[in-house]
């Protein structure tokens, strides 16, 4: 049997579209043994409507390094745990990817490095972000270019967490983006390049005092509070609680705020009350920033 993990992630951080993303101190887990035929069994979040034959995203993935290796996938029994919630902004279908990634590298003697299987994360995500953050832990900066991408971590030099409103209800991923205009005027664009350069700065330098405005977008959120008008209240409701920074986790529809350790209980409170007068149902997740990112383990113990 091998086992697999890897960690919820959150994009955007605000102002970095597409190009700033952290991973999150929670994780799905995917056990997978030998089969006649591929078996996908899931339990925790999204059970009741993801796929449980090789339309599952992780065997895809599995798949994905198989054909780049030139071979075709073997039949397998896969064993999801989720604990990422599906269509929430926070990473589910990276963390299956990356789960299927690295399953299907270690089946066949790893013969891919990480930077390599980011790559066909990439390919298969369609964006690099989430990824990113979701294979090699931490926050990450990444962009893509001609020839591929790269991609950074950015050191945090102080104590951080993170508290997550999660509604109930979900924001599919591709309408999200088709909100985003493809053309923005170019004081849009420095107010975002601006406030995404001084995050990453805030974050490598303690400067714990420029979040909030470092946190700020132009770009993706306002459109999106077309659908969801309680972000701008849930970010709001943080901020007044003691957050360093709150904004839209990836494409929604999950709120996330950067706190002292400290202060997030509080954050939290306020964020469900803020949910509650604005009709909004969902639950408080606390969480930190992973150094880690996906990992696979090998184990010897027989079938479950």
């Amino acid at each position: 049997m091998l086992t697999v993990r890897a960690p919820a992630t959150s994009a955007n951080l605000g102002p970095g579209y597409d190009c700033l993303s952290l991973a999150l101190d929670i994780a799905n887990v995917v056990r997978a043994w030998p089969a006649d035929v591929v078996r996908v069994e899931v339990e925790g979040e999204g059970a009741e409507h993801l796929p449980t034959d090789a339309d599952n995203e992780v065997y895809r993935a599995l798949g994905l390094v198989y054909r780049t290796h030139g071979e075709g996938p073997p039949p397998l029994r896969l064993q999801c745990t989720n604990v990422v919630p599906p269509a929430r902004g926070l990473g589910s279908s990276s963390a299956a990817r990356a789960c299927g990634l690295l399953l299907g590298n270690r089946l066949l003697g790893d013969p891919f490095d990480m930077e390599e299987l980011f790559v066909l994360g990439a390919q298969l995500e369609g964006h690099p972000d989430n990824i990113a953050a979701c294979l090699f832990g931490g926050v990450q900066v990444c962009v893509t270019l001609e020839r591929g991408m790269e991609h950074c971590r950015v050191p945090v030099s102080f104590p951080i967490a993170t508290t997550v409103f999660v509604p109930e209800f979900p924001m599919d991923t591709h309408a999200a983006r088709g909100l985003v205009p493809s053309q923005i005027p170019i004081e849009t664009a420095v107010h975002n390049i601006g406030r995404a350069s001084l995050l990453v700065t805030a974050l490598a330098t303690g400067r714990t005092d420029l979040l909030r405005v470092a946190t700020e977008d132009a770009i993706h959120q306002p459109p999106r509070s077309q659908v969801f008008p309680a972000l701008p209240a849930l970010v709001e409701g943080a901020l007044d609680a003691g957050a360093y920074g709150a904004f839209l986790s990836g494409a929604g529809s999950s709120v996330l705020a950067l706190v002292d350790p400290d202060r997030a209980e509080a954050v939290g409170v306020a964020m469900a009350a803020v949910g509650e007068r604005m009709g909004v149902a969902g639950r408080i997740v606390q969480s930190q920033i992973s150094a880690l990112g996906a990992s696979v383990e090998h184990n010897t113990d027989g079938d479950s």
